[in-house]
């Protein structure tokens, strides 16, 4: 089962690029007494992303908070999700800012590598294995919050659940507004299945040539690709009125 686990992994890595698609207008719904658990039990639909069946997600909004949900059926992608996270990036309105970044999971390194070298009695349980010995929250950029690894309890209201049952992940998350770093009603709203590589940081001030640090140096993103009819689409690019 590990090894299969491995080449699973190793698979999608090399066939599944990120591809991001145009911007869609959304309306946001609005949800009260939302509790994140990843059950997902007090939405009604979630949308079909690229209607390809692999992974849907909503966003929904209170007075106080953004919160978002998510479901993925595909395996290979549960495989992205759980190893290297879901990242929802909201983009800064203001000049020189960078955007704001929330990762969960985020199993880090050292809990990749034992989670390699130990057994597993399923598909399922590794992933839900990786998911569980998540160490905190990856976040950037948020006016008031430190970048990097955040505790998942923690005195800023941001929390994330993620969950393994019956062949398919489940996600649940809550931001407060009072975090976010926009100025107009509208704003942009990018949710990503993480690839493991691309750099976290999507900096609007730093520049290849001399930013490094925890997460390595910068990457960038591949020169644009034609997407054929077997590349499944890993990220969602979505314009939305918070109230």
């Amino acid at each position: 089962m590990k090894n299969n686990v491995l080449l699973g992994i190793l698979f999608i890595m090399a066939t599944i690029p990120s591809f991001a698609q145009k911007k869609q207008k959304i309306v946001i719904q609005s949800l009260s007494d939302v509790t994140v658990n990843a059950d997902l039990a007090e939405w009604d639909t979630l949308n079909n992303v690229a209607e390809e069946g692999s992974w849907f997600y909503q966003l929904a909004q209170d007075a106080s908070n953004l919160y978002v949900a998510i479901r993925i059926e595909n395996p290979m992608i549960q495989h992205l999700a759980a190893r290297n996270g879901i990242l929802l990036t909201v983009q800064s309105t203001k000049k020189n800012k960078d955007d704001i970044q929330f990762l969960f999971p985020y199993p880090d390194s050292e809990v990749k590598r034992a989670m390699t070298g130990e057994d597993h009695d399923s598909d399922g349980a590794y992933k839900a294995g990786l998911i569980n010995r998540s160490r905190g929250y990856f976040v950037y950029g948020f006016p008031t919050v430190p970048n990097g690894l955040l505790s998942l309890q923690n005195g800023y209201g941001l929390q994330a659940k993620a969950r393994i049952d019956d062949g398919k992940l489940y996600y649940e998350a809550v931001l407060p507004k009072s975090l976010l770093d926009y100025t107009i009603p509208v704003t942009t709203f990018k949710l990503s299945i993480y690839d493991g590589f691309t750099s976290l940081i999507s900096s609007r001030k730093v520049t290849a040539s001399r930013s490094s640090g925890m997460y390595g140096p910068y990457r960038g993103r591949p020169a644009p690709r034609s997407k054929s009819k077997d590349q499944l689409t890993l990220t969602v690019l979505l314009e939305a009125t918070l109230d």
